[in-house]
């Protein structure tokens, strides 16, 4: 592919490289690994790189300089008019040489590419657009012409614009894009403790629009109030000499300090120590300084601009100051600003194109409500920690690979492997071929931002899972992930449910074909016919049998040509000696595979039964999607909330964790304990339920049976509890950890290795140590709120949906 880059944005050349603004050269070193050749479009400078540059990384780079233009006045513009034929005519023969034309918006050469590109309807464009989208926003005209020219869907055809945030009443060519600083090797869990003096940080370009006086002015009002506060800022720019001046008039040296322009690798430590990363802009794109802050727990404060809102929750996960206006002026300070801006302002922070900031530099303020909002949570260490972690949480998603992965989409491929990210700089710009440019024939592996069904290398396959109920429980769970995760990826996802339905049936997507067999008896005659002549009208090649299910997978493969594969889900691996398998064994050698829960079980398939082929694959979770009514979990506000997700079976030891709660409740009288899961009307759950009705705390132990939205019901939780005696790999707990809860559980089947160290592990059965183990965590929320981040990295990281299909993929064929 020849991939054709229009920028406004300024490029110097040294040494046969070509340099510009470090994050967009990052930016597009990643867009350039998926193409064959670039060829860029851009002014040159005739200056030397300076220390906010990076040179582009691609071995087949062709530059096409054009002349800078402006129209900010009567001089400029009449230069600039003489220069546009120029510009035009350079622009088009780019674009005719060119397979993919992607634009860098907003700019004035950019704004000549918007115009141009009308005349290219059939090629495959791309738009970045990293400026402010809000329709609201108030722009110079040319930034608004481009915005219509592109979401025009008359004169912009084929073209997909990528902006940042979600905006009402636009075309379906505008597409919420995102950026990204670090990789999914860099993710890790930053518990801060909120002390004074609090730690602020600024990061970037020292230029007008960003706010960095007004973040001064923050430390000086914090000072004022009696709360200590330090403000470290990176970077440099025109301002920095007016900026120092500022800090010695209102002698703040000893809690502001200009620290200079830093590597990213010097600004990472910065973000581990800081408390909040600051961003006082009037307009923004994507705030990347913000992020990245957040992705190490700095809690964000800022502006309402652009997608800000968004990224902080509407104030959930972030401070949002909408009081800062212009209502508040100094004079004086603007005076000082305008006196000693730095002459050489090429040197110090070349200012791009690159926003629509306002060229006034008016000082704005803080009004009190402002800073009432700001000292009321800071004197809530509680809420502080709370509010960091929920940023932690939301920043890491946006990694370098799902940030190529989303490349990946816009450019129309979807098979390529994603890339090692490292921070090495390989500067080597010469006419060789470009690495990793090849098009693979692997299965893509989408994200959140990949849903659609434009996947053109399926796997030539057709599966079914098979399983006995839809009513909620591990085994039954894992076969509708399995099914809604293959759908996009085999030419035929299909799942049929023998037995009984249940609540989980909601959760199948609308593409994946659904059986019922309504079977009543092992050898019914009607279920198998029908299931045979479904099985041979789908033209299924793969059986996937779940749990008990195996049964009949082996009847279809003595009358149909498909492979059976079956998933060992068996929670009693701690007493493996005791399972009936007179049938499965002899049966056992007509499965083409088994996949095993945990690595017992697997050496348990290898030693006792008579497959060839055996693996261990670890189960994942994923978020269904459905909006449906969950209930709020009952009792005092207050209360210390325990949550247990298990139907009431033996192997779940409900009894066990009851006795436990009787004698950590006598000690604390704030815990309560609630209850989710199937009662089976079983002897067991009777006497659990009767336990329950008997116990001293029964008012504080609350049972809601089967409930949906399981993700929504943890996040009211303060701590999540498992008291098996036996397990598999236990949905449950990941559930937990994704909802960063910490976890109490007995150290059983593959518990420990999900938890590690982030969690409590206690021995079965022992009611004592279970009880001892929920009082640690009622009893200090902070050690909650550091295992809980913990466990939900380590899920997060490790038991995750893409290997999971991957691996899989993988074993269908090599069976």
């Amino acid at each position: 592919m020849r991939f054709a880059v229009i920028t406004y944005i300024p490029h110097s050349i040294q040494n046969n490289k070509y340099y510009s603004y470090s994050p967009y050269i990052r930016e597009m070193n990643i867009w350039f690994q998926q193409v064959d050749e670039v060829l860029i479009l851009a002014p040159e400078n005739s200056l030397k790189p300076i220390n906010n540059e990076e040179a582009y990384r691609t071995n087949s780079l062709n530059f096409f300089k054009v002349p800078a233009i402006s129209f900010t006045g009567i001089g400029k513009v009449l230069t600039s008019l003489i220069k546009l034929p120029y510009i035009f005519f350079s622009v088009f023969k780019v674009m005719q040489k060119a397979d993919h034309i992607h634009l860098r918006c907003p700019g004035n050469i950019s704004l000549i590419g918007c115009l141009l590109q009308v005349f290219f309807p059939k090629k495959p464009k791309s738009v970045k657009y990293a400026g402010n989208w809000d329709p609201e926003a108030k722009q110079p005209w040319t930034y608004r012409f481009q915005k219509w020219i592109l979401g025009n869907r008359f004169l912009s055809r084929n073209i997909k614009v990528l902006v940042y945030g979600e905006w009402p009443n636009q075309s379906d060519n505008i597409i919420p894009f995102f950026t990204a600083s670090f990789s999914e090797k860099e993710r890790e869990s930053i518990i801060k403790d909120f002390k004074q003096a609090y730690k602020f940080i600024f990061t970037g370009n020292l230029v007008e629009g960003k706010g960095i006086f007004e973040a001064i002015d923050l430390i000086e009002s914090l000072k004022n109030k009696e709360v200590i506060s330090e403000l470290d800022i990176y970077g440099d720019g025109v301002l920095e000499d007016s900026l120092r001046s500022y800090i010695q008039k209102q002698e703040l040296q000893n809690l502001v300090k200009l620290k200079g322009r830093k590597s990213l690798e010097e600004l990472k430590q910065a973000y581990k120590k800081a408390d909040f990363v600051v961003l006082l802009s009037d307009s923004e794109g994507w705030p990347k300084a913000l992020a990245e802050g957040m992705w190490y727990g700095c809690i964000p404060l800022a502006m309402p601009v652009s997608c800000v809102p968004w990224m902080l929750n509407y104030g959930e996960r972030g401070i949002i100051i909408p009081g800062i206006d212009q209502r508040i002026k100094s004079r004086e300070k603007r005076g000082i600003l305008l006196n000693n801006i730095h002459s050489d302002k090429s040197q110090k922070g070349r200012q791009f194109e690159c926003s629509d900031v306002s060229r006034d530099v008016s000082r704005i303020g803080f009004s009190e409500k402002d800073l009432s909002k700001i000292i009321s949570l800071i004197e809530n260490p509680e809420k502080l920690k709370q509010m960091s972690i929920a940023a932690q949480e939301w920043s890491q998603q946006y990694t370098l690979e799902k940030f190529e992965k989303a490349i990946q989409k816009v450019l129309g491929k979807h098979n390529q492997q994603p890339i090692t990210y490292n921070r090495e700089l390989t500067n080597d710009n010469s006419k060789q071929q470009a690495p990793n440019t090849k098009r693979r024939n692997e299965n893509p592996q989408p994200t959140t931002d990949n849903i659609h069904r434009e996947t053109p290398n399926r796997e030539p396959l057709r599966v079914l899972q098979l399983i006995d109920s839809l009513r909620p429980g591990g085994a039954e769970r894992m076969a509708v992930n399995t099914a809604n995760s293959l759908e996009p990826f085999v030419n035929g996802s299909f799942i049929c449910c023998t037995r009984q339905e249940g609540l989980l049936k909601e959760e199948l997507k609308p593409e994946v074909g659904y059986l019922f067999l309504d079977k009543k008896s092992s050898l019914d005659p009607k279920a198998i016919l029908k299931f045979t002549k479904y099985i041979r009208k789908n033209k299924i090649d793969i059986i996937h049998a779940h749990g008990t299910s195996w049964f009949l997978g082996v009847l279809m493969k003595l009358s149909n040509e498909v492979k059976l594969v079956w998933h060992d889900h068996y929670g009693e691996s701690e007493n493996l000696e005791a399972r009936n398998i007179k049938v499965l064994k002899p049966l056992s050698g007509y499965f083409d595979g088994i996949i095993s829960v945990n690595k017992v079980l697997k050496k348990w398939a290898e030693k006792t039964l008579k497959a060839e082929r055996v693996i261990h694959l670890n189960n994942f979770i994923v978020e269904n999607g459905i909006k449906s009514p969950f209930p709020k979990l009952k009792g005092e506000i207050d209360r210390f909330k325990i949550i247990c997700v298990g139907n009431i079976r033996p192997q779940k030891d409900h009894l066990n964790l009851l006795r436990a709660f009787d004698i950590a409740a006598v000690s604390n009288r704030m815990i309560s304990l609630h209850l989710i899961g199937e009662d089976p009307d079983t002897v067991y759950s009777k006497a659990v339920l009767e336990e329950i009705s008997s116990s001293a705390a029964a008012d504080r132990i609350f049972f809601y049976g089967t409930q949906k939205n399981i993700s929504k019901i943890l996040k009211q939780a303060d701590l999540g509890i498992l008291s098996s005696r036996s397990e598999g790999m236990p949905l449950a707990l990941m559930e937990y950890g994704m909802a960063a809860l910490p976890v109490v559980c007995t150290n059983v089947g593959q518990i420990p290795e999900v938890v590690g160290n982030a969690g409590i592990l206690v021995d079965r059965k022992n009611s004592e140590e279970l009880a001892q183990a929920i009082l640690s965590f009622a009893e200090n929320k902070e050690l909650c709120l550091l295992k809980g981040a913990e466990l939900k990295s380590r899920i997060s990281s490790r038991f995750g949906e893409n290997s999971y299909r991957l691996d899989l993929l993988n074993f269908y064929k090599r069976i």
